[in-house]
């Protein structure tokens, strides 16, 4: 099938209005949960371990997560007849290799330099060239490699021979490598060889020659700098004399690293960090007070890769792997740090795997502030590095973790293919902010009007029950334990101008709220203002507000309930009516956390009613569906304001931090759903009627909890209880449902006036009643 392309440039549009449209985590391409680092930035790292090294401590060295593939040297010996020779102790290296290679991930290959003929001792050149010359040593050397590297489950060959001498043993040479090629390589096997920085010009004089044979080119440019290794892969790539298409590219050249100091002895990386272990970015030299050695400097590294990046070399190799320093003093480490960042690798954790790991990471430092380290110079980048900013999530050195990185990680994983984690950084919603009543699906955080997510970070999703807070009475229990923080900006942020903005999070109503209807609506939410952290102007701020505003289906605010700090208030605002009431109340202390309910009562054509009481801990919170609740503020809307409210939002100013608990807002009986006593039946008898008074008269005065008659939860029987009676006077009812069934109650209020006077006279002892009661 084919398309036009006016047709395809309409799917590349629509995939990218669709990425807009519903963010980074809305991609139905990511199909693995784990992606290779190397694969992901097209760059690896090899590392080499030499037979006299230990392989068992690389566990505890922490190198493995460093390295692509590991080549095990020398101890495996080719011999004059094109056997193999293996040295004491080089099967359990091998073995330790092996599980090695299956527990961290790297691949394993074989690399042979040393040789094993006694009769010549051990002349190298003698049986490299022997072998390479004869067509059946060929094929018996290549035979018997390959199926030592598939007895190992090895990924590879490398020819160390260092190196030919003449146009004859360069043919020979090349012809055994492509040998090894055309039999390792179509069972997935590289072929790789070393040479030395300059290049012996006699290696292309011979047609045998063939750069294709290689896999990789290993240069043994080790101690010098970027600009010598670009001069030794320029001798490279200049062996042309078979014509361009034979000759050497750069993505097959690998640069080399010496982790050991050159000078009178072999001094190991390792132990010059452990003398000196704020060994210096730059530092290209090491004395010990008596002799110098020549190493390394991290910033050489970083250059000579930096070329193997700018040249799309395959990347970077060392000798030895043991000779490493551990920690960020490592050289390998330096090497895939470096890989990663400037090939936007998501390796965050720098273990060789881009998965949940990562986004994790990302995710949770979500607003952290490190240091502004930069990353333009040679010493930035070294501070950036020793700072950790970038396994923190910092990918730029601006010192903040924010929503542009996670954007970019979430642009990364889509790229790649890689599934990312149900978080707030990248879906925009608030996963694990539950326990809500009356609210349709997840709360969101804000978007910009490019519909990117605005700062993330300025919310933490806390613990369940992360706020401690009791009461008693029938409504001290009827609100969520779930919670966020929304913070403020902090002084980093101050410093650089950024993260000013308000903090917004909003979520839909399950139902929503017509005020046009006469109909009661009731929500609760625990909140608190956390000022420990605040600076002075901070503290000063008139600003420090905290809002749940109630929205239409435009967005717009049409009314809140406010929590000032500075002012210690709480507040009733009718933000789109002129005509409502704004009212205020004190009372409202910093880090104390509060239990608010509120009421809104629709009705119809004529005003509506907002309400509002708060409550610290150890508070008495009685029924607040029950009619005879005392409400602290009470502030009425405009005739005919009647918005349709459709969706909540809570809203804070970025001078300070407010935590609030998941919202619990619907109907009195999804809030507080109805007992027995709270209809009036007090009795229990499932009939609101004048034994319930009666039953109300015997217990009047009372006090505690799980009272019959405590019909307004207030934990005391008293004559507000009777109001709670009198409404429902005439009604079955039953715990949990209110009304039963196909009930109807003759005008409660009339009835059960003549009731409670009926009976106050029995109670009292009149006696005018009996003659009617004899006709």
């Amino acid at each position: 099938m084919q398309f036009s392309s006016r047709f395809m440039r309409f799917l590349v549009c629509l995939s990218a209005m669709l990425w807009i449209t519903a963010g980074p985590a809305a991609s139905t391409w990511a199909t693995v949960a784990s992606a290779d680092a190397w694969a992901s930035s097209g760059f690896r790292i090899w590392g080499f371990v030499p037979y006299w090294a230990d392989p068992s401590i690389f566990p505890a060295d922490g190198i493995y997560p460093h390295v692509s593939d590991v080549l095990y040297f020398g101890g495996v010996r080719p011999k004059i007849d094109g056997s193999l020779y293996t040295i004491s102790g080089a099967t359990t290296q091998i073995n330790t290799l092996k599980s090695h290679a299956t527990t961290y991930g790297f691949r394993l290959h074989m690399s042979m330099f040393e040789v094993y003929d006694p009769a010549s001792s051990n002349d190298y050149d003698l049986v490299w060239n022997t072998i390479g010359a004869s067509p059946s040593l060929r094929a018996t050397f290549v035979n018997n490699v390959k199926n030592l590297l598939q007895t190992n489950n090895m990924k590879g060959f490398n020819f160390d021979y260092e190196r030919p001498s003449t146009d004859t043993q360069w043919a020979n040479y090349t012809q055994l490598a492509k040998d090894m090629r055309a039999v390792i390589n179509p069972l997935g096997m590289e072929v790789s060889v070393d040479d030395f920085g300059s290049t012996d010009s006699d290696w292309d004089d011979t047609s045998t020659f063939d750069a294709r044979t290689y896999d990789q080119l290993f240069i043994m440019g080790y101690h010098y700098g970027a600009s010598s290794n670009a001069s030794f892969a320029n001798g490279k790539l200049a062996l042309t004399a078979q014509g361009a298409e034979k000759a050497f590219k750069n993505e097959q050249l690998v640069l080399g690293v010496g982790t050991w100091g050159s000078g009178p002895t072999t001094k190991t990386l390792k132990s010059i960090v452990a003398a000196t272990p704020n060994l210096a970015y730059n530092a290209e030299t090491w004395t010990d007070g008596t002799n110098t050695w020549e190493i390394e400097s991290r910033e050489q590294v970083r250059a000579k890769t930096q070329l193997a990046l700018d040249r799309n070399m395959p990347g970077m190799m060392s000798w030895t792997m043991h000779y490493d320093a551990t920690g960020t003093m490592s050289l390998h480490r330096v090497m895939h740090h470096y890989a990663m960042v400037k090939r936007e690798a998501p390796d965050l954790n720098l273990d060789g795997k881009i998965n949940a790991t990562d986004a994790t990471i990302m995710a949770n430092n979500q607003g952290m502030a490190r240091t502004n380290t930069g990353m333009a110079t040679a010493a930035e980048f070294d501070a950036y590095y020793l700072a950790a900013n970038w396994e923190n999530g910092d990918r730029d050195g601006n010192g903040f973790v924010n929503q542009a990185d996670a954007d970019w990680l979430a642009g990364r994983y889509n790229t790649l293919g890689i599934t990312l984690p149900d978080r707030l950084a990248y879906s925009g919603t608030f996963e694990s902010f539950t326990n809500a009543v009356g609210v349709n699906g997840r709360w969101r955080a804000a978007r910009d009007a490019q519909n990117k997510l605005i700062e993330t970070g300025n919310f933490k999703q806390e613990a369940t029950n992360y706020l401690s807070w009791t009461g008693t009475g029938a409504g001290a229990s009827q609100r969520s334990n779930s919670f966020v923080t929304m913070r403020y900006q902090n002084a980093a942020e101050v410093t650089a101008g950024v993260n000013a903005q308000t903090r917004s999070m909003n979520a839909d109503l399950s139902q929503p709220i017509d005020l046009a209807q006469n109909q009661e609506t009731y929500f609760t939410f625990l909140v608190r203002e956390n000022t420990g952290s605040l600076s002075g102007s901070q503290l000063a701020s008139p600003n420090r507000k905290l809002t749940l505003d109630f929205l239409d289906g435009t967005g717009a605010t049409q009314f809140n309930v406010g929590v000032l700090g500075l002012q210690q208030t709480v507040s009733l605002n009718h933000v789109a009516d002129a005509a409502g009431q704004d009212v205020i109340s004190a009372g409202f202390a910093p880090n104390t956390t509060y239990l608010l309910v509120g009421k809104i009562s629709g009705n119809g054509a004529a005003a509506n009613t907002l309400q509002v009481s708060f409550f610290g801990t150890g508070s008495l919170v009685a029924n607040f569906t029950d009619p005879s609740f005392n409400w602290m503020l009470t502030a009425t809307s405009g005739v005919g304001f009647n918005p349709l409210i459709t969706d909540v939002q809570f809203s804070s100013s970025n001078q300070t931090n407010f935590t609030v608990s998941n919202l619990w807002i619907g109907t009195a009986a999804a809030i507080l759903p109805p007992t027995l006593t709270s209809q009036g039946d007090f009795n229990q008898d499932g009939t609101v009627d004048g034994a319930d008074y009666v039953f109300w008269r015997s217990t009047l005065g009372q006090t505690g909890a799980g009272l019959l008659a405590d019909g307004n939860g207030d934990l005391q029987v008293t004559s507000a209880d009777l109001a709670t009676w009198r409404s429902h006077f005439g009604a079955s009812v039953s715990n949990g449902s209110g009304l039963l069934s196909g009930t109807t109650i003759p005008e409660p209020n009339t009835l059960a006036a003549l009731v409670v006077s009926f009976l106050l006279l029995v109670s009292t002892g009149q006696r005018w009643y009996r003659p009617l009661l004899r006709r």
